[in-house]
């Protein structure tokens, strides 16, 4: 396993990780997922498949406990290879299971996929940034580990407190510090549930808003 030193002076590869293919599939699949989620709620909303929310939920029930594990599943995935852009995924959970239990289920699935994202860019350096990162944000990637190595844990808070801010990047980065993993998997598990919360919450009034208009 290399050390912190040398993942830091290896951050700019001598060749690309990635095919060209790749990097444009990883761009558009969050476009692709949030562009068929919204035709979907529109579908449902003019067919009269579910006339309320409620509808939704009571058939969701009927695959008991494996709906739960599969979405925590999607949501583990998610930090990695992002089905949906930003909260948008937790608002699935929140409209499938209720507010509450879908905003604690994504607390889990999110909480699992971003410690996979510190222990795998701990593991693997710079090479898996380049994976799972655009080169546009694999350059914020960049320059956030340059700009903010020392105060990594402070970035790290107000990423989690405030919504919209990339903290799946800033998680990246903090895998890339002398950050232990004790220390990140506390910050993670105190600011992680109202990041989720509030993100939730703020993706669900504007997709509500955007929906009522078709």
């Amino acid at each position: 396993m290399i050390n912190k030193k040398q993942r830091r002076e290896q951050i700019k590869p001598k060749k690309s990780y990635r095919a060209p293919w790749q990097q444009k599939v990883i761009q558009i699949l969050p476009v692709i997922g949030l562009a068929a989620f919204i035709l979907l709620l529109i579908y449902i909303r003019r067919s009269g498949v579910f006339s309320s929310i409620a509808d939704l939920q009571h058939f969701i029930k009927h695959f008991g406990s494996f709906a739960v594990a599969a979405f925590i599943v999607v949501q583990a995935i998610q930090p990695i290879v992002p089905f949906l852009p930003g909260g948008f995924a937790t608002v699935v959970g929140m409209l499938m299971f209720g507010n509450i239990p879908g905003i604690l289920y994504s607390y889990i699935g999110l909480v699992v996929g971003e410690i996979g994202l510190f222990l795998l860019i701990h593991r693997f350096g710079p090479k898996f940034a380049h994976l799972v990162l655009s080169e546009k944000n694999f350059q914020k990637f960049e320059t956030t580990l340059q700009d903010h190595t020392q105060d990594i844990k402070r970035l790290l808070v107000v990423c989690f407190i405030f919504p919209f801010l990339p903290d799946d990047l800033v998680c990246l980065v903090a895998g890339m510090t002398d950050l232990s993993f004790i220390e990140y998997l506390k910050i993670l598990l105190t600011f992680k549930l109202w990041s989720v919360a509030s993100y939730g919450y703020v993706c669900l009034f504007i997709l509500n808003k955007t929906v009522a208009n078709f």
